[in-house]
Formats: structure tokens, sequence, C-alpha cells
């Protein structure tokens, strides 16, 4: 008679699925590795590797010269990507229809408000630097939620966990470290305008710079411990997570931590705007790529789409970063204008709950 050794069933398995199975993934293993989970280890990568490379050049200016080129670079992708969601509002019909009074009424009045306001107008940009944080926070979050519809999990299921998650990985390690005066001193563009007692913020927050960076990781890891809570009890109750969800949390909080914990604001600030446009391009991309190129033999063939794409965002990028350097307000408005648009309108244009992706 047969006798059993172990009679405990194993234990499930904290991640299921895998990395290289193409029906999880949004474009495939390969692809995603790049573009998706793994663009922020990607981009902390590129720039530490470019950083390193101009070092070992060993003469001044030339690595001057490249470390600029680095940032130019980064400022106009940064600033290209804000218009990639062009396609998506305006030229996806369903998306559209949807929303068709919020995309067509709202940018006329936004950009004549600021246009006619140059106190608005300064008020927008300093809103813009907070709220571009939140929305970096919001599309690692939103990548997660895609993973989880891709592994057929209840579109609902942990949702209020994964966005207080997404934005402690991504908040948490800026809030502790010294980027956060970074985005703070954009205050200051308040002095001499009614709302000039708000540039008194960075002083205040430097003057407790101790109380507030202990403040952020205590409430940095007492947002992972309740996260780990929910996801264990959702466990219990049949939840899996899903291998390429697992990846990009680990991935993005780990990054945040090098970048915004362990590198010079200005270097953090480069890893993570060229993962996020990244992340942002390629996404875009997937889901508007066809509709961008056309049906039937009338239609663009993928290079020239992609070069259509591409190109107009990049002149768009090239425009904004000339505007910011010559500052008038006629011509800033616009782009600032864009800056918020583009924030608000990926809270909307982008639905997992709504299957709309």
């Amino acid at each position: 008679m047969a006798t059993r050794i172990f009679d405990i069933d194993a234990p499930a398995p904290l991640v299921t699925g895998s990395l290289r199975d193409r029906s999880l993934a949004l474009i495939g293993p390969r692809a995603d590795a790049l573009l998706f989970w793994g663009a922020p280890l990607a981009a902390f990568l590129l720039v530490q590797l470019w950083l390193r490379g101009a070092d070992l050049l060993g003469m001044p200016a030339v690595e001057h010269h490249a470390v600029a080129a680095l940032f130019a670079g980064v400022s106009v992708l940064t600033f290209a990507h804000l218009i990639a969601v062009v396609p998506r509002a305006y030229g996806n019909r369903e998306v559209f229809a949807a929303h068709r009074t919020r995309l067509v009424i709202v940018p006329i009045v936004l950009v004549g408000a600021l246009l006619a306001s140059p106190t608005l107008l300064l008020l927008a940009s300093v809103v813009a630097v907070a709220w571009d944080v939140h929305h970096s926070a919001m599309q690692n979050f939103g990548f997660s939620r895609l993973y989880d519809m891709k592994a057929g999990n209840p579109p609902s299921m942990l949702r209020a966990t994964d966005l207080r998650l997404n934005w402690a990985l991504y908040v948490g390690p800026l809030a502790a470290g010294a980027a956060l005066t970074i985005h703070l001193h954009y205050f200051a563009k308040l002095d001499g305008t009614a709302l000039a007692a708000l540039t008194g913020v960075p002083g205040v927050f430097g003057a407790h710079a101790a109380g507030v960076r202990d403040a952020a990781i205590v409430a940095y890891l007492a947002v992972l411990g309740w996260a780990g809570v929910d996801y264990a009890r959702a466990m219990r109750n049949g939840y899996r997570l899903p291998a390429h969800k697992a990846a990009t949390l680990v991935t993005t909080g780990a990054v945040s931590i090098l970048a915004w914990g362990c590198s010079p604001p200005v270097v953090a600030l480069a890893v993570v705007n060229i993962y996020h446009a990244v992340q942002y391009f390629a996404l875009v991309w997937l889901k508007e790529g066809q509709r961008m190129r056309g049906q039937g033999r009338g239609g663009a063939t993928l290079w020239r789409a992609a070069l259509l794409f591409g190109g107009g965002c990049a002149l768009f990028g090239v425009a904004y970063a000339a505007a910011v350097n010559v500052n008038p307000r006629w011509l800033l408005a616009p782009f600032i204008a864009c800056s918020l648009l583009h924030f608000w309108y990926d809270g909307f244009v982008w639905s997992v709950r709504k299957r709309q992706v």
C-alpha cells in the first residue's frame, strides 16, 4: 500500500504566470520588458551609463556637452509626450463621443483664461508641477491594473489598494529625498502676485526637512504594510498576483528609491521622465497605432504613421522647450494649458474598468 509522505497541500504561489507568457503581456514578453514593466530599470541604467561614459571621456568640455545633451533630450521627450494623448482623445471616435463637451470646451476656456490672467498662468505652472507628480504615480497604477485585466482579475479588485500603493511607491521616496525641494521651488514664481503668501511654502518645508523626511518614510512603510494585508486577504479569496504586475511594482518601487532617494534631483528627473514618456508613447501606439495608420488600401504604411506620430510629438516638444526658454506669456500659455489638459485627459480617456484599454 502506497504511503503519502506529505499529506499537506503545497501553498499556492504568491505570483502566478510567467513574464515569458505572451497572453499576459500587453505587447509581448520582450517589448513589455523594455517598454512597460521594465522601462523604469532600463531608463535608470541608460542614464547611469550615459553619465559614467561622460566621466570616462576625461575632457571637461566634452563631458559638459554630453551631459547637457542628455538633459536637453530628456526635456524635449518629456514635453513631446504631452501631445501624444491627442490621437487617443480626438482620434478615437468612441472616446471623443463619450467626452465631446469637455474635450472641446475646456481647452478653449483654459487657454483663454491663461492668456487673460498672468497670475492664473503662474499658478497653472505651479499646479502643473504638483499634478505631474500625481499623474506619474497614476500611470504606474494604470499599468498594474492593465496587467490585472490581462490576467482575468476583476477590474475593481484591490483597486483602492493599488491607488495607495502606487502613489506611495512613487511619491514616498520623492518626499523623503532632496527632490522635494526642487518641486517646491516653483512656488517662488508666485512672488508679486495675489498668491505671494504661498512663496513661503518651500521655507516651511525646508525648516522641517528632517520631520518631513521621517513622516514620508513612516507613511511609505505604513502603506506598504497595509497593501500587504490587503493582498494577503485577497489571495485567500482567490486573487492571484500576475507576474507582470509584480514586476511593475518591484521595478517602479526600486527605481523610485534609487532615483529620488539616492540620486541628485536632476538625475532622478531624467530617469523618471524617460521611462514615463517611453511607457506613454508605447501605450498610445499600442492602442491607437492601427487607427493612426488607417484602414484599408488607402491607409498609411506602418513606418509612415509612426514617423508622423513621433515626428509631430517631437516638433511639439522642441516648440515647448523653446517657449519655456523664451517665456513670453502669449506663447507659453497654450503649452502650460496642454500640460494640464494632458494630466486631466489621462484621468478619463484610459479606463480599465470600462474596458477601453
